[in-house]
């Protein structure tokens, strides 16, 4: 989690105007699909597709954070390039609006494994998704696929779809539903990025982007088969935690679906090259990559979230689900009936953060106390706020000020359930404070290391014995795309958490 000024009160009621801006966009439009040349009626001008991507870009890179690793960086614009240059965005004959248009490709500083595209050519890849993959080839195919969805213009299709049945693109609500509590906005989805990111393609888009990924990825000299791989990884998450693919903004079908499909296209596609080393490319590239959460940015421990890099800590509600982001915590109740959310101000002091708050329209003040938490500087807000669509709902807000900074807590929840929350609220907004114990300010992230195998051995036989406690040895095996008990052979690198 690396704070930036942001204000959560804010976001709960800019999440209707954003719908309204899309919606204005999203008109009645005859324009042509660059996959394959065909005129259609879509949901909007690739102009306004373009733009409405860099829109939702923004949130997309404030609700997960973008990885900066330059070396890794540019080793996947290369691949991503290499793959869009032969898309029918770039090829002879293809309009100019097409073929001008700037396509980037983006690693997302998230352990969930997934890869998007938002309208217009911005494609994202999670690094929780690149250290699951086990070559240059299947990079290419993913990256192909989401290229795929761009050249298809399947958001412009589906909303277009979308109109024809509601008149909006489409909600993207993923907490809240028992009371209605605005959830997806203080989580920073609302607006056009929950719309984009929360987009289900039908299952024709999903072949579609399929069929474009194997022809894109094999033009550009990869082996598309190889992907194959990946899916059956995949497939073996889902098994071992018992549910779909395991993240919780998934656009794509499940994986074991896709298998047989990849094999009959890239059997009708087959190619033929001369070994390359597409393996020790992909791997030198992502040596030292984080796996799994990074604790530099906040984590969870024994009930209490604790912050390494600005050395704060406060205790989690009992039963709250953190959410953790790189503009803010959000903690949320099992049964969605109360969200607390944490994040910095902009403001110097809590007075001045404070009055901006109360200011806000549809807001009435019911206390207002100037206090300490744990020898800092506080002072607690509760109100009444009156949301977009009518629904009240009672806020307790929590400022502090601590090391030079200010940073808030919003609690909330329906005005009849508040009395239910309003304790445990305190008791988070009061702990608050200064971090000190070492062990905890000096955590690091856990990151990849490659091993070249110098025996034959069992998988599991090559495992570090003293690994850390987030990864265990079938995370491992699922990670390198073998069994626990596969026999390997000398030569091979395989991955594993550094253990110094």
């Amino acid at each position: 989690m690396q704070y930036r000024d942001f204000d959560i009160f804010r976001m709960m009621f800019r999440g209707a105007s954003l719908l309204l801006i899309a919606v204005i966009f999203f008109g009645c439009t005859s324009d042509i699909i660059p996959a394959t040349g065909e005129r259609r009626y879509l949901g909007y001008t690739w102009q306004q597709e373009t733009e409405l991507g860099k829109q939702a870009s923004k949130q997309v890179a404030a609700l997960f954070g973008v990885y900066r690793d330059p070396k890794l960086e540019r080793y996947v614009n290369d691949v991503g390039n290499r793959v869009l240059a032969t898309s029918h965005l770039r090829r002879p004959g293809a309009e100019e609006q097409f073929q001008k248009t700037p396509v980037t490709f983006t690693i997302l500083d998230s352990p969930i494994i997934n890869a998007m595209a938002l309208p217009g050519g911005y494609i994202y890849v999670t690094r929780g998704m690149l250290s699951h993959l086990n070559n240059e080839d299947e990079l290419a195919s993913v990256l192909g696929h989401e290229i795929g969805h761009v050249t298809a213009r399947h958001a412009a299709r589906q909303a277009w779809q979308q109109q024809l049945g509601q008149g909006l693109l489409l909600g993207g609500a993923i907490l809240g539903q028992g009371l209605g509590l605005p959830a997806q906005e203080i989580l920073n989805v609302g607006g056009m990025a929950a719309q984009l990111l929360f987009l289900r393609y039908s299952r024709e888009d999903e072949l579609e982007s399929d069929q474009l990924s194997v022809e894109y990825s094999s033009l550009a000299g990869y082996d598309p088969a190889e992907v194959i791989s990946f899916f059956q990884t995949l497939n073996r998450i889902q098994e071992k935690e018992g549910q779909g693919m395991p993240n919780f903004l998934s656009t794509h079908p499940n994986p074991g679906d896709r298998v047989q499909r990849i094999k009959e296209l890239t059997d009708r596609q087959r190619i033929e090259r001369a070994p390359q080393p597409t393996v020790d490319r992909y791997l030198n590239a992502i040596e030292g990559l984080v796996i799994g959460e990074d604790p530099r940015q906040g984590f969870v421990e024994g009930n209490v979230f604790y912050h390494p890099d600005l050395r704060f800590r406060f205790p989690v509600p009992r039963g709250f689900k953190v959410v953790n982001q790189p503009t803010q915590v959000v903690m949320v109740e099992s049964q969605n009936r109360a969200i607390l959310g944490f994040t910095s101000s902009p403001e110097k002091t809590i007075e001045s953060a404070a009055a901006k708050f109360i200011n806000q329209p549809g807001l009435r003040v019911i206390q207002r106390t100037p206090t300490r938490s744990n020898g800092l500087p506080a002072l607690l807000v509760i109100a009444d706020g009156q949301m977009e669509k009518g629904q009240v709902v009672r806020l307790m807000v929590y400022f502090i000020e601590y090391r030079g900074s200010v940073y808030h807590f919003l609690g909330y929840s329906a005005p009849q359930a508040f009395s239910m929350f309003q304790k445990e609220f305190m008791q988070t907004m009061q702990g608050f404070g200064e971090l000190q114990d070492s062990r905890i300010v000096n955590k690091e992230p856990v990151r990849l290391a490659l091993e070249r195998v110098s025996r034959q051995a069992r998988f599991q036989d090559l495992i570090p014995k003293n690994l850390p406690a987030s990864l265990k040895p079938e995370d491992l095996a699922i990670m390198n795309q073998v069994q626990l008990n596969d026999e390997i052979q000398p030569g091979r690198t395989i991955k594993l958490p550094r253990t110094r």
